[in-house]
């Protein structure tokens, strides 16, 4: 009775209303939290164990996901809800089990008071006023002479009878005021109607918003009608209009069918998310029921929340356009930025089960499904890691014969490669990546966003300088800083030098100061951040470089080129030892090696055009091999003033 009665006092304290513990309930999955301290077994539509609160031999403890419940059929006969389960296995009060689930479920509660008691209260007046129009809709759409046309589309667009009724599409006339007289009819005012978004109150009187519609009712977690979208059904320009931002309607933390597709993505592990409204109704008549909506736009963090309870396997098939594949895109960062920040708990692999549905060109996924539903479900099984997809998109944006295009496609992929937490998938990447880019892995693996990017201006402080802090390759800076540093250097070099320089900055202060030679206003060919970054170069040559003699200092400029030169012969080694790999990879039972072999033979049989490049690869990976072998047993280069390792 204590419990009870302190339980009486909280609730006083923090209104623990309907509409609370359903948000809760909706982000919490009973079988995610039970599951994290009790073997769950599947079994049927539940999941069963051994009850954890008596022994027993047989399991019946029962958790039934579609429920949201628990129950021992044993001895003990316990049983409740996600917050009874934490009250019984933690032994704790009522608000201590709200408050930590609350907690795990993002939600901030508030103290009681009497402006959250309206907000309490006007929210269930407009659920209630969701439902009443709903069921108004829905008796026009069935019986309504007006609604023929809405009929005919339904039937067009091949919607099945059932698939209306389960999903409960309404619709909308165009007699403007019809949907307001109605629900005044049952008590509702112009004030709760405009702020359920169902009228917009004009300068000539409040109107219907929605009219000459096929309307599809959005519904929460848990079931409740939260707004709706309304399908123009004449020549409206507005295709799709929804139910504005309101007290029980954010766009952004709903996902359309998820009320329907809950227990068949925990069943099926994966929920594959596609774009529209009848997409999803398509899939669940066809044998796809754990599909949802993200409603036209791109995935959202609050979205990934509600499905990181249920699967760890999040398949995106949103429409081939342009649009459908930024919206891809953007899905995919914001659920690496979702785990990466611990919206889902205990999920870092994750990033290796983010896959891509790819549809054909000029087909979405309500027609594909409805026409071919068995090339549908081939593509879902087929989809490939997300990781894949986006080298190939950036394959195909960038030119990889030029520097600049390298250069690019590495700066778009670098840092969502650096986000994968599973060190294995991340080096594999990295590999990849840095074999298309003609670059040392080591660059991919700490390269820094793009300057002015979203990332960069996610990771550098106000206070940071946007040069970067310590210098890429030190051997290569410290040959750039005697180029600037020492005017005996600088009569030894010509154009060739530059090309071991890699920083396009240091390489034009360089480049101006070979064209000078002695001059002492050299600088006054370089732009004001040259100059800056020139005598940043002096500054490293006095406090990280021995007080060099002329002589010496050419001589350790000459050991540091030919450091570069020996790591770019190692460096293109690997490089192309990666790009074998690549071709290897790409292709059916490793054949590469079989052609290069063929090749150097000199066989007449004509090779695979597929197969050539790869082949010869591996002839040029074998010969510079060789050529740094020999390099390697000539003995000891020449001995030049060294540089000091600074690596």
């Amino acid at each position: 009775m204590l419990a009870l009665r302190r339980g009486a006092r909280f609730r006083s304290q923090y209104l623990f209303s309907v509409s609370l513990a359903q948000d809760v309930k909706a982000r919490v999955d009973i079988v995610d939290l039970i599951g994290e301290s009790v073997p769950l077994i599947k079994s049927g539509r539940t999941f069963k164990a051994r009850c954890p609160f008596h022994a027993e031999k047989t399991p019946s403890f029962v958790v039934d996901p579609q429920r949201q419940s628990w129950r021992c059929f044993g001895a003990c006969s316990e049983g409740g809800d996600i917050f009874g389960w934490l009250q019984k296995r933690e032994n704790i009060e009522f608000k201590d089990a709200l408050r930590l689930l609350a907690q795990r479920a993002g939600i901030r509660l508030e103290p009681a008071s009497p402006e959250r008691a309206v907000r309490e209260r006007l929210q269930q007046r407009l659920l209630d006023a969701n439902s009443a129009a709903l069921n108004w809709w829905r008796s026009l759409l069935a019986d309504s002479p007006s609604a023929e046309h809405a009929r005919a589309y339904v039937i067009e667009r091949g919607i099945e009878e059932a698939s209306a009724a389960q999903f409960e599409l309404g619709y909308a006339d165009g007699a403007d005021g019809d949907l307001q007289r109605h629900l005044a009819t049952l008590g509702f005012r112009s004030e709760e109607l405009e702020q359920a978004g169902l009228i917009v109150i004009t300068e000539h009187g409040p109107r219907d918003r929605f009219r000459n519609r096929l309307m599809f009712p959005i519904r929460n977690r848990a079931g409740a009608c939260v707004g709706f979208s309304g399908r123009a059904l004449d020549d409206d320009p507005a295709k799709y209009v929804n139910t504005p931002e309101s007290p029980v309607f954010q766009k952004r933390a709903l996902l359309y069918g998820l009320n329907f597709a809950a227990d068949a993505i925990r069943q099926a592990g994966s929920v594959v998310v596609v774009e529209g409204y009848t997409d999803v109704i398509s899939a669940h008549a066809h044998g796809s029921p754990n599909t949802v909506a993200s409603m036209g736009t791109a995935l959202t963090e609050a979205q990934v929340a509600l499905i990181a309870p249920l699967a760890k396997d999040v398949r995106f098939a949103l429409d081939s356009d342009a649009a459908g594949q930024a919206a891809t895109r953007r899905g995919i960062e914001t659920v690496q930025h979702a785990f990466a920040d611990g919206i889902l708990r205990g999920q870092d692999r994750l990033s290796a089960d983010i896959r891509i549905i790819e549809l054909p060109p000029g087909r979405d996924p309500d027609d594909l499904i409805r026409e071919q539903p068995d090339a549908w479900n081939a593509l879902i099984a087929a989809a490939r890691p997300f990781l894949d997809f986006l080298l190939d998109q950036a394959r195909a944006r960038h030119d990889l014969d030029q520097p600049r295009g390298r250069a690019d496609f590495a700066d778009e992929l670098a840092p969502v490669i650096q986000r994968i937490s599973d060190p294995v998938i991340r080096s594999a990447y990295v590999n990849r990546v840095a074999a298309l880019a003609q670059v040392d892995p080591k660059l991919i693996a700490s390269r820094p966003a793009p300057r002015g990017s979203e990332h960069d201006a996610h990771r550098r402080t106000p206070a940071e300088s946007p040069r970067r802090p310590q210098p890429r390759d030190p051997v290569q800076t410290a040959f750039a800083a005697l180029a600037v540093a020492h005017d005996a250097v600088a009569r030894q070099l010509n154009d060739d030098a530059l090309d071991l320089i890699d920083d396009a900055e240091d390489r034009q202060i360089v480049a101006a100061r070979i064209a000078a030679q002695s001059s002492s206003d050299w600088t006054d060919l370089l732009s004001p951040p040259q100059q800056e970054q020139a005598a940043a170069l002096r500054r490293y040559a006095a406090d990280t470089l021995p007080p060099f003699t002329d002589s010496d200092a050419v001589d350790a400029a000459l050991d540091a080129a030919q450091r570069i030169r020996e790591r770019r012969s190692r460096d293109h080694l690997r490089i192309l030892s990666m790009q074998v790999a690549e071709f290897d990879q790409a292709l059916p039972n490793g054949p590469v090696a079989k052609a290069a072999a063929a090749l150097d033979r000199g066989d007449d049989d004509p090779l695979d055009p597929d197969i050539l490049p790869a082949a010869d690869m591996v002839l040029q990976v074998r010969d510079r091999a060789a050529a740094l072998h020999n390099d390697d047993n000539r003995g000891p280069r020449q001995q030049h003033a060294p540089v000091p390792s600074l690596e």
